[in-house]
């Protein structure tokens, strides 16, 4: 048998006034109405929760014992409301994100910073993972919304994978690197490591390094797997920046290094480096306010990522060669 939680309330505001009119009155409900229903539920639960006479309406011990368990019920009824009010207007609430180590540096960090700057009450945590484990993160329910790569992204019936625009990833060099200050081929640039985090898909098929016996067309075919392989871009910079290895980044990831003259860019492009990222959730869920908020602030660092690939690309190759040329010789450890 279920008790309904609005004739439980009826019956606390019933029990507190003493008085069918002035219980109705305060439940904006007519005395007929509050009549009828507190017979119903008397009905329904086999006892009499009222005594009615010339001085109102007195609770039995049986009506007592529902008026002390229903204010409980109605104070835990309007937390819930007060809860989900909370969450649709993001003032509180979890949001756990999982992304590849690209998306996580460009995408989600300025993304969270954003969302937490104007909901502080939210509590959000971001899990760094390779690009093949996103989809097993979202499908166990350990977090709600996935971004990577969306070549790493196996397709699954149960999940969503919204492909982002495509942008451009630069290759970089230390200053007096070999190649810098030329257009070196594709069999130039894969004579040299490669070195990245967990690649995986496409990319890494036309990644990898070979060693420069091969022609052009046989080393794209095979495709670079990287030399050098960390789980930290920072690493992964910094041995950019004491070694002939190249490093693949965006605009906005290499931006301190190259204003510091610490990395140049290499003036080479092609589809190697382009790369398209992946909103990854569970298909037929609705995503929480949380999740909306912050998948539509993502779209919007997508854009300023563009913005700056395009002025990044806009500078020419001969700026870039310039600076390499002027660079001091190779670093050392």
């Amino acid at each position: 048998m279920t008790i309904s939680l609005l004739l439980v309330e009826q019956t606390v505001v019933l029990g507190e006034t003493g008085n069918f009119a002035r219980a109705a009155e305060r439940l904006g409900i007519t005395q007929p109405t509050l009549t009828r229903n507190i017979a119903t539920l008397e009905t329904r639960l086999g006892v009499r929760l009222f005594d009615r006479g010339r001085g109102g309406a007195v609770p039995t011990v049986f009506g007592q014992a529902v008026i002390e368990r229903g204010k409980m019920l109605v104070r835990d009824s309007d937390a819930l409301l007060a809860e989900l009010h909370a969450l649709a207007g993001l003032e509180s609430g979890q949001l756990n994100i999982a992304a590849g180590p690209y998306a996580a540096e460009d995408l989600v960090g300025p993304a969270v910073a954003q969302l937490v700057n104007e909901r502080p009450g939210l509590r959000v945590r971001v899990t760094v993972v390779g690009p093949g484990e996103i989809e097993r993160e979202v499908l166990s329910g350990r977090h709600e919304i996935g971004l990577g790569g969306e070549d790493a992204q196996a397709a699954h019936e149960d999940l969503s994978i919204v492909p982002m625009r495509e942008w451009q990833l630069f290759l970089a060099c230390r200053p007096g690197h070999p190649l810098a200050g030329s257009r070196p081929t594709l069999k130039q640039v894969l004579s040299y490591p490669l070195v990245t985090v967990f690649m995986h898909g496409h990319r890494a098929r036309v990644a990898g390094m070979g060693d420069g016996s091969a022609g052009a067309e046989d080393l794209s075919r095979k495709g670079f797997a990287p030399t050098i392989e960390v789980n930290s871009l920072a690493t992964a910079k910094q041995v950019a920046r004491r070694s002939d290895a190249l490093f693949p980044g965006s605009a906005s990831m290499l931006q301190t290094e190259f204003s510091r003259g610490e990395l140049m860019r290499l003036d080479f492009d092609g589809p190697e480096l382009r790369v398209r990222p992946a909103l990854v959730r569970m298909r037929g869920r609705t995503p929480s306010p949380a999740a909306l908020k912050f998948m539509q602030l993502v779209r919007a660092v997508e854009a300023e990522i563009l913005d700056a690939e395009q002025t990044t690309a806009g500078k020419g190759a001969d700026s870039a060669s310039a600076a390499c040329r002027g660079s001091p010789d190779r670093q050392t450890a």
